[in-house]
């Protein structure tokens, strides 16, 4: 009977390619929860300052002689900021995803160039 040979296993290749998978993930969940902190300082900042308008509002700090349209003119400025925040929100977020599948995209390729190498 012949004995079976198995390939050699460059177990050192194998942890190093093992490291760097698991310094991109961390790399790509920093950049994600650097990402939510930003927007939850940039949303945090907006509630304060809705929360400062209105607080004057209930504290009696209304114009008497402010017309109705003026009031109107406040609120559509509010919401044209709300919807300002909310964009740049979303624009944050989107580019931290981009940045982070790139990340683990290109970790991905070298992993298959990586393991062609040690499968030669």
């Amino acid at each position: 009977m012949k004995p079976v040979t198995l390939p050699k296993l460059d177990v050192d290749a194998i942890f190093a390619m093992q490291k760097a998978n698991m310094d991109t993930l961390v790399k790509a969940e920093s950049v994600l929860l650097d990402a939510a902190q930003a927007a939850v300082k940039a949303q945090y900042g907006f509630v304060t300052d809705c929360m400062d308008q209105m607080q004057g509002v209930m504290s009696g700090k209304l114009d008497a002689e402010k017309k109705p349209q003026a009031y109107v003119a406040d609120v559509k400025a509010a919401a044209d900021k709300y919807v300002s925040v909310t964009q740049s929100q979303m624009d944050l977020g989107m580019k931290a995803q981009a940045e982070a599948m790139d990340m683990i995209t290109k970790r991905v390729q070298q992993n298959v160039d990586e393991l062609q190498k040690l499968a030669a």
